[in-house]
C-alpha cells in the first residue's frame, strides 16, 4: 500500500466521523422538534448528545488543517492562499444558507425571528464576526452559525502560523490559543472578546496536536485505539447525563479521544457501510447548515396547511428527518460541491 493510500484510508475515518457528529447535530433539532411541538420522550436527555457533534467538529477542523496543510508550512505566500480556499469554501453555502433563514422567517413568520433581526446582525453574520441579538445571545442570523464564527477565527490564526514550520505553526497556535483561554477565565471581557476567549477554541488546538502525532509517526495497537474510541463514546453520553462541568472537559476531551483512536490506529479496509459514512462526511457541511432549514421550512409549512402533527407524531418527526437529509445531501451535489471546486481551482491558479 502506497503512503497516498494509506493518507486517503486515514482521512476516510475522518470523514466518517464527519457524518457521525453531523447526523448528531441533526439527531439534536429533530429530538428537540418532537419534544417541543409533540411531546414525545427522547431516547436520550433533549438529545442534547448530538450537541457534542460540534465539539467533534471542531476537534476534526484542527486535524484537518494540519493534515491538509502539509505542503504549506513555512511557504511563500502560504497564508493568502489558505486563507482564499477556506473562503471558497465556506463562504457560498453559508451566505446563501443566512439568505435562505431569511426567507424562512419572513415567509412562515417566525415572529420571535424577525424581532432578533437587524441590518448590523444581518451584516456581521456575513463577515462571520460575533454580534449580540436583541436579546443578548452571540448568535448570527443563521443560528448555527455560530460554530462558523469560531472556525473562521481559527483559520485567520491558523493561516498566519503557516508562516512557521509545521510543529512551530501548531505550537504557537495553541499557546496562542491556550493564552486566550486563561484570559477569558480570568478576566470578564465584553463582546465580542469573550466570545473569542472561550475554552472551546481549545478543542481546535486538539485536533492540530493528534494531526501533528499523526504526520510524525505516531500510531497506536488497533485494540488501544478502539478503546480510546469507545471511552470517548462514552464519555460523551456520561457527561451528557452529569453535565455541571465545562464544555471543553465535558465533551472536548472525549471528542479528542474518539479522533485519536481512529486516525491513530492506522488505515483499515472498508465497505459499502464506510462508503456511505465517508459521503455523509464528504456532504457534512450542507447537512450542518440544510437541516435546520429543511425543519424550519416542514414546519412552517405543515403549520400553513393546518395538519393534524398529533395524529401521527413519529411519522411528523421521520418526515423531518428524511426531509432534512434529503434536502441537505441534494444542495451538497447541486450546489456546495460544484461551487466549491469551481472556486478552489481559480484559488489554485491565482497562486
Amino acid at each position: 500500500m502506497t503512503t497516498s493510500e494509506r493518507s486517503s484510508r486515514s482521512v476516510a475515518s475522518i470523514q466518517m466521523l464527519r457524518a457521525v457528529a453531523a447526523l448528531g447535530v441533526v439527531a439534536l433539532h429533530i429530538g428537540h422538534e418532537g419534544a417541543t411541538r409533540l411531546g414525545l420522550r427522547n431516547p436520550l436527555p433533549d438529545f442534547s448528545l448530538g450537541a457534542a457533534g460540534v465539539d467533534l467538529f471542531f476537534v476534526i477542523s484542527g486535524f484537518i488543517m494540519v493534515y491538509a496543510s502539509d505542503a504549506l508550512f513555512a511557504r511563500a505566500g502560504a497564508p493568502a492562499y489558505f486563507f482564499t480556499r477556506r473562503l471558497a469554501r465556506i463562504v457560498p453555502l453559508y451566505w446563501a444558507a443566512t439568505a435562505a433563514a431569511v426567507v424562512c422567517f419572513v415567509l412562515f413568520r417566525y415572529a420571535g425571528a424577525l424581532e432578533q433581526l437587524t441590518w448590523q446582525m444581518l451584516a456581521a453574520s456575513l463577515a462571520f464576526l460575533p454580534w449580540p441579538r436583541a436579546d443578548g445571545l452571540m448568535l448570527p442570523v443563521h443560528l448555527l452559525g455560530w460554530t462558523l464564527n469560531y472556525e473562521m477565527f481559527f483559520y485567520l490564526v491558523f493561516a498566519l502560523a503557516l508562516t512557521l514550520k509545521r510543529r512551530d505553526a501548531v505550537f504557537a497556535v495553541t499557546a496562542l490559543f491556550l493564552a486566550l483561554a486563561v484570559v477569558g477565565r480570568v478576566f470578564a471581557l465584553p463582546q465580542p472578546f469573550a466570545f473569542w476567549c472561550d475554552p472551546v477554541i481549545l478543542e481546535f488546538c486538539f485536533g492540530m496536536l493528534i494531526a501533528l502525532a499523526w504526520r510524525e509517526g505516531a500510531r497506536l495497537p488497533r485494540g488501544a485505539a478502539a478503546l480510546l474510541v469507545i471511552a470517548g463514546f462514552g464519555a460523551l453520553a456520561l457527561g451528557t447525563m452529569t453535565g455541571g462541568w465545562p464544555r471543553l472537559l465535558l465533551w472536548g476531551v472525549p471528542a479528542a479521544a474518539i479522533v485519536a483512536g481512529a486516525v491513530l490506529a492506522g488505515p483499515r479496509e472498508g465497505g459499502a457501510i464506510t462508503r456511505v459514512f465517508v459521503f455523509l462526511g464528504d456532504a457534512s457541511y450542507s447537512i450542518y447548515l440544510v437541516h435546520w432549514l429543511a425543519i424550519l421550512a416542514l414546519t412552517g409549512l405543515v403549520a400553513y396547511l393546518r395538519l393534524d402533527i398529533a395524529a401521527a407524531p413519529w411519522a411528523y418527526v421521520a418526515a423531518h428527518a428524511l426531509f432534512a437529509l434529503a434536502a441537505s445531501v441534494a444542495v451538497y451535489l447541486a450546489f456546495e460541491r460544484p461551487v466549491t471546486r469551481a472556486l478552489q481551482r481559480v484559488a489554485r491558479i491565482e497562486r
